[in-house]
This record gives structure tokens, C-alpha cells and sequence, in this order.
């Protein structure tokens, strides 16, 4: 293991170390005579339980490259839960009430209001990220060919051609990024005759110049079928 884990691994127990080390020897709960009311423990085992649900928020975090967008407010839900779990459970345990009734009661709705409140925002949260991968998965095409499309543009001197494929850069760089499935052929065409745009830059200026025109209209022709799809 490693020495960060390990220090990790010791902060994280230091409260239930020093909350059980109280909670024996103040509590008095281990002497012989000492009936301790099982609404104590009720109280004891939900401080327990929300203070380990507070540990586990890292997996609760969907995994992907902007997972840190997403932490910060499960951190607030978990610690949220954890406090007022700590407050309401310690107060439990120092009335100690003897009817189990209250106990369970006041540690059910805590707990059932803040797995609601998590569940909303995870529910919400996936339909978030759906929606951002879906957005970066529409980008990529248009990411990819105007890249593409610049690199060719940059390698060559011929201005008269650099002007219509810098016609084309333009025109890709402003379509629409949402894309449908009925255009996907259209755009596989497109990168199959910007590779051959690439292959043929600065060797025939000719078939350049053919290549950049129907590639310029098979991106017209893809944006006009998104106008009516979408």
C-alpha cells in the first residue's frame, strides 16, 4: 500500500476512532450493570452509517474527464447527511430515550430524505452527462475535419487554391455541430475526401482544387439535410 493510502486510510479513521473512544468510556455503555437503551445503539449505528456513506462518495461519482464537475455537489449531499446525522444521533444518545419509537422515526426520515435528495441529483446528474457525451461525441466530426482541413491549408502556396480550401475550412468550422444518424454516410464521405485532399496537397493543384469543391458540396449538402432533420 501506498504511504499517501496509508495516511488517507488513517485520517479517515480518526473519527470513528476518536467518536467510539467517547462514546465507550463516556457512555458508560460497557459496564456490567449499565443498560443501555437500544435507541442508543439505533442512534450509534446511523452515525456510523452516514459517516461511512461520506467515505464512498468518490464512487458515486461518475467517471469520466469532468468528473470533478460532478463531485463537489455529492460531497455537499454526503456531508450534509453526515452532520445532521451526527447531531441528531448524538442528541438521541444523550437523552437515550427508551421507547425505540423516536429513535427510528427521526433516523428513517433523516436517512430516507437524504437518499431522496442524493438519488434526484444522481438521476439528474446522469442525464447531464449523457447530454455533455453526446455533445462532445457531435463535435468530434466537425473538430476533426476542420482540423484536418487547416493542416492541409498551411502546406500550400498556390494562393488562388489556398483561397477555396480556406473556402472549405471556413464552411466546415461554421456548420451546425448536432448531427442525426441519417448524415453519418455523408460525413464518413467527407473525411474519405479530406484524407484524399490531404494525400494530394501541393502535388496537383488541380485536383485540389476538384476535391476542395466537392467536398464543399457534400458539407452543404450534409447541412441542409440537418436544417430539415433537426
Amino acid at each position: 500500500m501506498k504511504r499517501v493510502n496509508i495516511l488517507w486510510l488513517l485520517l479517515n479513521s480518526l473519527f470513528i476512532i476518536v467518536f467510539n473512544l467517547l462514546f465507550f468510556m463516556l457512555g458508560d455503555v460497557c459496564a456490567a450493570e449499565s443498560k443501555t437503551p437500544i435507541s442508543v445503539w439505533i442512534s450509534y449505528g446511523f452515525i456510523h452509517f452516514a459517516y461511512f456513506l461520506f467515505l464512498a462518495t468518490p464512487f458515486f461519482v461518475r467517471k469520466n474527464k469532468n468528473s470533478h464537475t460532478y463531485d463537489k455537489p455529492l460531497y455537499t449531499i454526503t456531508a450534509s447527511y453526515f452532520i445532521a446525522e451526527l447531531i441528531a444521533g448524538v442528541t438521541l444518545i444523550l437523552i437515550a430515550p427508551e421507547t425505540v419509537k423516536v429513535a427510528i422515526i427521526i433516523q428513517v426520515v433523516l436517512a430516507a430524505t437524504f437518499i431522496a435528495w442524493l438519488l434526484i441529483y444522481l438521476i439528474a446528474n446522469e442525464h447531464t452527462a449523457v447530454s455533455v457525451e453526446r455533445h462532445e461525441t457531435e463535435l468530434q466530426f466537425i473538430k476533426q475535419s476542420s482540423a484536418q482541413v487547416k493542416a492541409i491549408l498551411e502546406q500550400i502556396t498556390d494562393k488562388p487554391t489556398a483561397k477555396k480550401v480556406e473556402q472549405l475550412y471556413d464552411l466546415l468550422h461554421s456548420s451546425q455541430t448536432k448531427t442525426h444518424n441519417n448524415v453519418r454516410p455523408l460525413e464518413e464521405e467527407i473525411l474519405r475526401e479530406i484524407h484524399n485532399l490531404d494525400r494530394t496537397a501541393d502535388n496537383d493543384l488541380t485536383q485540389i482544387s476538384i476535391l476542395a469543391d466537392k467536398i464543399i458540396k457534400l458539407t452543404e449538402k450534409r447541412n441542409r439535410e440537418l436544417n430539415f432533420l433537426n
